[in-house]
């Protein structure tokens, strides 16, 4: 037994280039603690460390997720303790549920955390399949996209089959409204927004909109000015969300340079 122990703590030896590795073990009150090569390999004799490891260990739904302490030798820098998630039925690693942590109470509140994160995405992801079975090709897509991707301030009604309406949380100077229209078109979809034009001068603002300031405005958030209305494309649902935010505030910027020349 002696001699095992020597030849463990003999391969635990680390080349002079690499003492910025350290060696960690959990003490009786759960604390990540530095120990010297000797003391970490006696600890993982004495003690069950793949069980001593677990910080939390759950499955919600079909994702299995794990917070350990790292039981390696690590770069002084790598946190000790880790959550992982993994998808049970595609097989895969879910990385954007994967966060380290520094002590044993930050790894049981973040597990607690990515429980609740998790439970969470699976309602969204629910409830924007229940929205969408109402709705068939295209405009699926869309709810499908908005429900996901956007907070509830974000109305959405179903024009037809491939027109949706978005009312936005951002406003027009008489405190309507911003609303979008978004056209499915094929794979993609186009994006429009009427622009505010006065009845009683719409040649003179119509004039205004045409301004160059106007035109730089549209061409640095990637919108066009086509008649009264701004528009932009979303070449998939992935990217509607954004293209969405990014005409209301065109609108929104535009309507108040216009204002301002009047």
């Amino acid at each position: 037994m002696l001699n095992r122990f020597r030849d463990l703590v003999k391969r635990l030896e680390l080349p002079e280039e690499e003492r910025d590795i350290v060696y960690r073990i959990i003490d009786d009150n759960n604390n990540a603690v530095e120990v010297t090569a000797g003391q970490y390999a006696r600890w993982r004799m004495l003690n069950d460390v793949a069980q001593r490891a677990i910080v939390g260990q759950d499955t919600v739904e079909n994702v299995r997720v794990r917070t350990t302490f790292s039981i390696m030798p690590e770069d002084r820098n790598y946190k000790p303790f880790g959550t992982s998630a993994f998808d049970m039925v595609n097989l895969d690693p879910l990385l954007e549920y994967s966060r380290r942590y520094d002590t044993w109470n930050e790894a049981e509140k973040g597990h607690r955390d990515t429980l609740d994160r998790i439970r969470n995405d699976n309602s969204r992801a629910r409830v924007a399949e229940e929205m969408a079975k109402a709705l068939t090709g295209p405009a699926g897509d869309v709810r499908i996209a908005i429900s996901v991707d956007l907070p509830a301030i974000f109305d959405v009604e179903a024009r037809s089959d491939d027109v949706v309406r978005v009312s936005t949380p951002l406003l027009r100077p008489d405190e309507s409204p911003i609303e979008i229209t978004v056209n499915a078109n094929g794979g993609g979809f186009s994006l429009s927004a009427p622009i505010e034009v006065s009845p009683n001068n719409s040649v003179l603002t119509l004039s205004r909109l045409r301004s160059e300031q106007v035109s730089r405005l549209c061409g640095s958030m990637g919108v066009s000015l086509e008649g009264v209305s701004l528009t932009c494309t979303a070449d998939s649902p992935s990217h509607l969300a954004v293209a969405i935010v990014r005409l209301a505030q065109a609108v929104v910027c535009v309507t108040s340079i216009s204002n301002e020349r009047r």
